[in-house]
């Protein structure tokens, strides 16, 4: 049965009147969430030239730099919904990204640079911890997957835009120019807001009807092994997905079947199908639940790890991304079936900020393990984060069964 918003039983059925306009918002609102991986991937290379000093080993302090303020921004989100709502704090977060790209533009060192990238990280974290908060609140699995379809059109076109304007100006007049298409995207949340067209909760009342209804407490998951779990489960993909569209390509090349510049197809054909996967996924869930598509999921993205192992074949890298597109917004959505509604912003800023550690802290460690031991190892190990996401996700849809029961 599709579903045009979130269904609810602990409160009256919520008014669908504006709920396209409102997701319009969302999704133009959540394109520019992809700006900062794309278009720093391209400025990179004038900051390198142009600032002194500046080598390709400093790109390691600057993703720990992002990465702990991404991580940061999702941790203090639960904080931050008591005084304001998850728009709201969505609005601030996109003010706080502008003035970092600002900030950027105008460094004049390494050290500014890297603060300034911390500053838009921080940005970006609390916009991608309060949306997917909200998406999970209101909207479901299907939706949740086009938003993140919208992230990967971002990520894909600040490239194009950071590339064309670097090639007749600089790059700080690139971080300029989306500092104003960040400026246009604030007005229109300002205006959706003052017209009112977003979805108000009232997380007391849903608690207390909760409370009074017997049938609704066994719904949720209660115990803090249950929210830890989860939360793993996130940390186990942050790092499934950045390792291996960022160590395929030289695991390729260090086989001899590939070269440095024909490995970046790889990478390409990863996010092209992991938003194929999304797009899919999305229009599957008016007939499958969250589950069921995690699960697909995680066989397809198994295969394609298989497939890369033993073939060196784009197939193997298309069969990935496209099994690993839908896991973070699929799983996002269902976090809304597992907890409370009062601890739901807490539980999805967690998820998101183990996601943005995942990435630090496995990257790291494959990238260490590669290393010492040998690239081949790329392999096994992002299997072993597969299977561990699914293992995770298992083992909490059996808690949530045995409650029901």
């Amino acid at each position: 049965m599709s579903r045009t918003v979130k269904e609810n039983s602990t409160g009256p059925s919520r008014k669908t009147s504006g709920i396209t306009g409102l997701l319009v918002v969302i999704l133009i609102s959540y394109f520019v969430v992809g700006f900062p991986d794309g278009a720093f991937t391209v400025s990179w290379l004038g900051i390198s030239d142009e600032i002194p000093g500046m080598t390709t080993a400093h790109t390691g302090f600057i993703l720990v730099a992002y990465s702990v303020t991404y991580t940061l921004a999702g941790i203090i989100l639960a904080k931050l919904t008591k005084w304001m709502k998850l728009q709201t704090i969505y609005f601030w977060g996109l003010v706080i990204m502008g003035a970092g790209f600002i900030g950027l533009a105008l460094s004049p060192n390494f050290a500014l640079v890297a603060a300034f990238i911390a500053v838009y990280g921080f940005g970006t974290g609390i916009m991608a911890s309060s949306m997917n908060s909200y998406m999970a609140k209101h909207f479901n699995a299907g939706q949740n997957n086009l938003m993140h379809c919208f992230w990967g059109a971002g990520a894909a076109f600040s490239p194009i835009i950071m590339g064309q304007l670097m090639a007749v100006l600089t790059w700080r007049a690139g971080y300029f120019v989306i500092t104003g298409m960040l400026a246009a995207v604030a007005i229109i949340l300002l205006i959706s807001m003052s017209k009112k067209i977003w979805i108000e909760e009232d997380v007391e009342a849903e608690a207390q009807t909760i409370q009074e209804n017997p049938r609704l407490k066994t719904k949720y998951l209660t115990k803090k092994w249950h929210q830890g779990l989860e939360i793993l489960t996130f940390f186990f993909l942050g790092g499934t997905d950045y390792t291996l569209v960022f160590f395929t390509g030289a695991a390729l090349v260090a086989r001899g079947h590939e070269t440095n510049e024909s490995v970046a197809i790889f990478s390409a054909i990863y996010y092209i199908a992991m938003t194929l996967g999304r797009l899919f996924f999305g229009w599957a869930a008016k007939w499958l639940r969250e589950l069921p598509i995690v699960r697909i999921g995680i066989v397809i993205a198994v295969l394609g790890i298989g497939v890369l192992y033993f073939t060196s074949s784009v197939i193997g890298m298309a069969m990935t991304g496209f099994g690993l597109g839908p896991l973070l917004p699929t799983l996002v959505s269902d976090t809304s079936n597992r907890f409370r509604p009062n601890i739901l912003s807490k539980i999805v800023g967690y998820e998101l900020a183990a996601f943005g550690a995942g990435i630090a802290v496995l990257f790291f460690a494959t990238s260490q393990i590669m290393h010492f031991v040998s690239y081949e190892a790329l392999f096994p190990l992002g299997l072993a984060f597969v299977i561990l996401v699914f293992a995770c996700n298992e083992i909490l849809e059996r808690a949530v069964k045995k409650n029901r029961r």
